[in-house]
């Protein structure tokens, strides 16, 4: 007896649309992957490496040395608790937030990125700036 088959559909890269039929084991594995690689890709996005955002910061006095040691450990010290702050939030906010101020998305993308509607996207971006500024102000 056949197992009962069901049809995914992929994007590709040149915007055209794929259908596969798989047996349910199959794509049960499939998007077990497709998670596992989702959450590693967070967990990238979210420990964006602080030595590289320190070193960010030092080329960027490299570039404008008549600013002096006390203006570049200020703002130094000004990204740590932008850092620390951003990692107070919940993983929704961060990466939404990651997504539009980084990554440059619209809240449109985002949605469509996360199959959820643009308005949700928009308010939990709008939370997570006043969550950022609580936490910056205390």
């Amino acid at each position: 007896m056949d197992k009962p088959s069901v049809t995914i559909t992929y994007k590709t890269a040149s915007g055209n649309k794929i259908c596969v039929a798989v047996s349910t084991p199959v794509k049960e594995l499939l998007e077990q992957s497709d998670r596992q690689i989702r959450s590693q890709r967070r967990q990238d996005r979210r420990h964006l490496d602080y030595v590289d955002f320190i070193g960010g910061l030092s080329d960027a006095a490299m570039n404008h040395p008549q600013a002096d040691a006390a203006d570049l450990v200020m703002k130094m010290e000004s990204y740590r608790q932008l850092y620390t702050a951003i990692g107070k939030l919940s993983e929704v906010q961060r990466r939404r937030l990651l997504l539009h101020f980084v990554d440059n998305l619209t809240h449109r993308q985002i949605a469509e990125l996360e199959g959820v509607d643009r308005g949700s996207v928009g308010r939990s971006i709008k939370h997570a700036l006043i969550q950022l500024q609580k936490y910056l102000t205390e």
